[in-house]
């Protein structure tokens, strides 16, 4: 009978799962193989300690416990095939993680003390960005994550798969019109800085300066000359002094003017060559003077103020002080950089508002688009939901719910969010005549665990997860109902890697690959194991533990043959 396996079709997404001080598991490497894995053990052995290895993958909150005692980190890593999943080849690219020879190996870590450490093909990442590649890959379902299955957004995600092609295209419109949307507010959020009120307050400051009269050029200029009417007085006593030096009688002219004529007497009397030299150089000097004697005389133009002069520009420089006391400047080059800074920024603050103006319109207009698109996303959705609920009803009734049928309640939400204008609710009747009610309300654990399991199936060829993991789904389910369970979820791995964890041998009849976990103890301390059962022999004896038949008599054995020759051949039905 070799190892009792048949040949499974699909692909091996997830190759291995190596966990390390992790809970009570030392070490191990774990298998998995295409198809269907079904993991089995009594009832405390572990079996979700796997679950949380892959939730923690998938960005799960660690806990300090989950580390083995006597250890300070715990390590889970699972190594994936890239095979079939281009976007987390695209991801890893605008990452600039390379894969690995077409692998990709997720790591999670936990330290005690410290946050966990998430890393891919050794690299350290956000823990976001380990999550992001994980959902490409992962996809958990069990009694924790029922609650979560019915969701709006789970729900419409689900109604979606199901669109028509002019469904899909005014989805992609709207996500395309929210995603604008976002971007633009965003942007207007970061422009609301209050340019309005900055803009007014900068408007009245420049309405005081043009009634005031005073511009940062008139500002420096009545500085200068404030400076000038300062030293105005020593400046004219200066020139006054200079000129009666010049002029005055006796001056410096009067006594060049009369050695020179001096020097024309003698001239005819003497032969000394230096005449002629000390003629020149006294010219010279009565030119140099004459011109000093016009430049002083321009300073004393410069230094003459009248009254009224002296009057204005005092005002002046007292409004100047006064701007200077207001607005908190020591210098006056400071108040006069903040003035010619004010047109400046009064033009960004105007193209500022006329952008934030020219934004809001936008906005407005892309929310009155979103209404629309959302009116007719919702059309759409109610359209596939027909479709959807009659293959899910098809799908239950394999499953021992003939009399289950579903209902949609689509209500809008205040605002338009990024699946529509919709918030959904699943109402499920399970018996003819029954009321539709809320699933939560409707249906036992087991019972939703068989809805789920229907939902999941029909979406399952328009889901592009790859591996999917059942955690206990057969929860409250039993007898040939079990079979119906395992043959959806032996479908589903047509077109996926399944992994359940199952307590059922009617489900486990249906491995392609199967993995038993086994608790050992001592009296120091306790471990699990995670063994695949390669041989026909050992999974005979699994099926019939699970059956209740510790001692694995001939009969159980025999019949645990039968279950997997049952379960190949499809050989049972649900009345």
């Amino acid at each position: 009978m070799g190892n009792g396996y048949p040949e499974a079709s699909g692909a091996r997404v997830l190759r291995t799962l190596v966990i390390r001080d992790f809970i009570l598991v030392e070490h191990q490497e774990i298998p998995f193989a295409p198809g269907m894995n079904v993991i089995t053990g009594e009832t405390g052995t572990g079996k979700s300690l796997l679950v949380n290895a892959l939730s923690l993958l998938l960005g799960a909150r660690g806990k300090e416990e989950w580390i083995r005692p006597g250890s300070v980190r715990a390590v889970v890593e699972g190594c994936f095939a890239l095979q079939g999943v281009p976007e987390v080849r695209q991801y890893l690219a605008a990452c600039g993680i390379p894969p690995e020879e077409d692998l990709v190996v997720l790591s999670r870590e936990l330290t005690q003390g410290t946050k966990s450490k998430a890393r891919i093909n050794g690299r350290s990442v956000p823990l976001n960005v380990l999550r992001d590649v994980a959902v490409l890959f992962l996809d958990i379902c069990g009694q924790r994550e029922h609650s979560l299955f019915f969701t709006s957004s789970n729900i419409l995600r689900l109604l979606d798969t199901f669109l028509p092609e002019r469904g899909k295209a005014v989805k992609q419109q709207y996500v395309a019109r929210f995603e604008e949307k976002r971007v633009l507010e965003e942007r207007l959020s970061s422009l609301e800085r209050g340019q309005e009120k900055e803009l007014a307050e900068l408007e009245e400051i420049l309405e005081e300066m043009q009634q005031s009269e005073l511009t940062p050029e008139l500002i420096l200029d009545y500085e200068e000359e404030f400076g000038r009417i300062s030293q105005a007085q020593r400046y004219l006593e200066a020139v006054q002094e200079f000129r009666e030096s010049i002029l005055g009688d006796g001056g410096v002219l009067w006594r060049i003017s009369r050695l020179r004529a001096l020097f024309r007497e003698l001239s005819g009397t003497s032969a000394a060559p230096q005449e002629a030299e000390v003629q020149e150089i006294l010219e010279r000097v009565e030119l140099e003077l004459e011109e000093a004697l016009r430049l002083v005389q321009g300073l004393e133009r410069l230094f003459s103020f009248s009254p009224e002069r002296v009057e204005n520009v005092e005002r002046a420089v007292a409004e100047i002080e006064r701007l200077k006391r207001k607005y908190r400047f020591l210098t006056t080059s400071e108040l006069v950089a903040f003035l010619k800074g004010l047109k400046e920024r009064k033009n960004i603050l105007e193209e500022e508002i006329a952008q934030k103006d020219i934004l809001r319109e936008r906005i407005a207009e892309l929310s009155r688009e979103l209404l629309f698109l959302g009116g007719e996303l919702s059309a759409e959705r109610r359209r596939a939901f027909e479709v959807l609920r009659e293959r899910v009803k098809e799908e239950l009734a394999t499953l021992a719910l003939q009399g289950a049928n579903l209902d949609l309640v689509l209500e809008k939400r205040r605002e338009p969010g990024p699946e529509g204008i919709d918030e959904a609710r699943l109402l499920v009747s399970l018996n003819p005549g029954m009321p539709l009610l809320p699933v939560e309300e409707a249906a036992s654990g087991g019972e939703i665990s068989r809805i789920v399991l229907a939902l999941k199936s029909v979406a399952s060829a328009l889901s592009g997860t790859p591996v999917l993991v059942f955690d206990e789904i057969d929860q409250g389910v039993g007898g040939v109902t079990a079979f119906g369970v395992g043959d959806k979820l032996k479908k589903l791995s047509r077109q996926h890697q399944v992994i359940c964890i199952t307590h059922l041998p009617q489900i486990a009849s249906f491995a392609d690959h199967h993995l038993k976990v086994e608790k050992f103890s001592t009296e120091e301390k306790a471990w699990v194991e995670v063994t695949p059962l390669s041989s026909w022999e050992e999974r005979l004896r699994e099926i019939a533990r699970m059956m209740g038949d510790e001692k694995k008599q001939a009969a159980t054995l025999e019949y645990a043959e039968t279950l997997i020759r049952r379960a190949r051949s499809g050989g049972f039905e649900i009345q």
